[in-house]
């Protein structure tokens, strides 16, 4: 009697591990696909990245050379206003600016 309990208990278990070695197969499956899609995003985000550090570098080296062109403005603003052609009311505008 025990022994076939002892069999009938084996074969339980062995049904139980069959069902455990599935989910374990679908749980390292979903694992795999979760990584491929992690490592997509990481190349999207290091792309991304790089794209908006190169913005970032080229509009402050942007800022840098309108600073030191700053003396530049008004002149240029002076030969804007006694253009022909120019609306009397951006005149105006350039001379209030030019102003200040």
């Amino acid at each position: 009697a025990d022994i076939a309990k002892a069999e009938a208990d084996a074969e339980e278990l062995a049904g139980e591990i069959a069902d455990l070695e599935k989910s374990i197969a679908q749980a390292e499956g979903e694992l795999e696909k979760a990584t491929q899609v992690r490592d997509k995003e990481h190349g999207d985000y290091v792309a991304t990245h790089a794209d908006f550090s190169e913005s970032v570098d080229a509009i402050e080296r942007a800022i840098s050379v309108l600073k030191s062109r700053e003396a530049d403005v008004p002149q240029s603003l002076l030969q804007v206003r006694d253009a022909p052609g120019i609306p009397q009311e951006a005149k105006i505008a350039i001379e209030s600016f030019l102003a200040q």
